[in-house]
């Protein structure tokens, strides 16, 4: 089983796919079950691709210019790997703006509070540490 082309097909349904622990967790519409069950016989290759950062599995295409900014510091886990000394961290490298789960550090694409305007960069959370509501 291709577990890549598994969890590009899971996207396509609108499934949103993440781990916590030991345990698989997939969310999205009713409708997508057959997928469900596909990425539930083969939980342990699915956290194990999910494990390894996006870029390296090719579930993200970065753009040229996100490549170029976008390179964790020396000695840091890739973007999609938590990490400690990353929590809430706001940076801008050549007009980009990179942002970290205030929770566990991963690369956070949810933005609360966020005003770039008024100079309020906020609080940025990782899919698994979105605030819900």
């Amino acid at each position: 089983m291709d577990v890549v082309a598994l969890l590009h097909r899971a996207r396509e349904a609108g499934l949103r796919v993440g781990f916590t622990g030991d345990g698989l967790v997939v969310r999205g519409p009713k409708r997508a079950e057959p997928v469900v069950r596909l990425l539930a016989a083969h939980k342990t290759e699915v956290m194990a691709v999910l494990a390894a950062t996006a870029q390296e599995n090719n579930l993200l295409a970065p753009t040229p210019l996100f490549e170029r900014v976008a390179q964790p510091a020396k000695g840091e886990p890739g973007l999609e790997q938590p990490c400690i000394a990353r929590r809430g961290r706001v940076q801008q490298l050549d007009g980009v703006f990179l942002h970290f789960c205030v929770k566990c550090g991963r690369f956070g694409a949810y933005g609360y509070g966020v005003n770039l305007r008024a100079g309020q960069l906020g609080r940025w959370y990782c899919a698994a540490h979105r605030p819900l509501g």
